[in-house]
């Protein structure tokens, strides 16, 4: 007689799901321990959490566009150039219309998510080549309105020169300071929860890359879904940029550079594929987190910024084939 009890596999498949759901949080607290006991007080003194608490917002706020974008099958990876763009109208907002100027900035990152959400949806380019060419005219378009030049945030009276402009406006400097800066954060990342996971338009994105043709059948209109995909994803890289602005002090050209990337990345390292269907603002909030502080611990460690971008790699990588649940996948390519 066969002993199939020997064959009985030691977990479920539900079992393993639920596993796989902790690993982003099972990655963040090795992490933690890891820079904990390669620098001790220096990585987990209050004025270096303090740092990381200040870094994390704007790469987090990117990555809930990015994950917006990719639990419908899609990628946008214009969002470095459009922070640029948006950090820089926010500013010239300022100028011309005080405070409230800085809406400006936020539309002006909705203008063009739309515009990618309207070339794909209606001119049926794919979201990579769109977003792609978007990248490079709106890094084009930085340096031409800001002839090379930077506003900066200053807490004083407006000063200048020649070359050099600059706001009045303390109240923003603060707001890019901790613990403003967690706060406007943490509100964020709840109000994005309640959109994600219990809003009809949350549902939408993921039956969007789940199946399309299912949801045409529905009698759903998925072009103007898509358009409104682009467009939340533009007004989430738009107030990401004002608080770029906040933090940084100042806009300028080379703002966001590389840094769609790093909002990718936070979205892998929560466990959401990139093929689309189901994502987390959960994990996506540890991927952000435990990529920032990757950065910072190998910094404060002393590894060179070349070992820090292998490390950053072979992590993702790591991190991506445990979490990922193969089962939801069909085609790999």
């Amino acid at each position: 007689m066969t002993d199939t009890t020997s064959r009985r596999p030691l977990l479920t498949p539900k079992q393993v799901d639920m596993l796989r759901d902790y690993v982003p949080f099972v990655a963040i607290s090795l992490v933690i321990l890891l820079f904990w006991a390669i620098s001790g007080d220096r990585f987990m003194s209050v004025r270096n959490w303090t740092f990381i608490a200040q870094q994390t917002p704007v790469l987090m706020l990117l990555a809930f566009a990015q994950l917006i974008v990719i639990t419908t099958g899609s990628i946008d990876i214009s969002i470095g150039s459009n922070l640029a763009f948006s950090a820089f109208l926010a500013a010239l907002g300022m100028m011309w219309f005080g405070e409230f100027g800085l809406i400006v900035g936020i539309l002006a990152g909705g203008l063009v998510g739309t515009v990618n959400g309207l070339i794909i949806s209606i001119l049926k380019i794919p979201s990579f080549v769109t977003t792609l060419a978007m990248l490079i005219i709106m890094r084009a378009v930085v340096i031409i309105i800001s002839d090379g030049t930077s506003i900066y945030v200053t807490d004083g009276s407006i000063s200048g020169g020649t070359n050099i402009s600059s706001i009045s406006a303390p109240w923003l400097l603060s707001l890019g300071q901790f613990p403003a800066i967690f706060i406007l954060a943490a509100t964020v990342a709840v109000l994005m929860w309640i959109f994600y996971e219990k809003t009809a338009f949350g549902q939408q994105l993921r039956a969007l890359g789940g199946n399309e043709k299912v949801l045409r059948l529905l009698g759903t209109n998925v072009t103007i879904v898509k358009i409104k995909v682009f467009a939340a994803a533009g007004l989430m890289v738009g107030l990401a940029s004002c608080v770029n602005l906040a933090r940084a002090g100042a806009a300028t050209p080379q703002a966001g550079l590389m840094i769609e990337l790093d909002a990718i990345a936070a979205v892998a390292l929560g466990g959401t594929p990139l093929t689309g269907g189901y994502g987390s603002v959960t994990r996506t909030i540890i991927g952000a987190l435990t990529l920032a502080i990757v950065r910072n611990g190998l910094t404060i460690a002393g590894v060179p910024p070349s070992w820090s971008q292998v490390a950053l790699g072979v992590l993702l990588i790591t991190a991506i084939s445990i979490s990922l649940n193969r089962s939801k996948v069909d085609v790999v390519k």
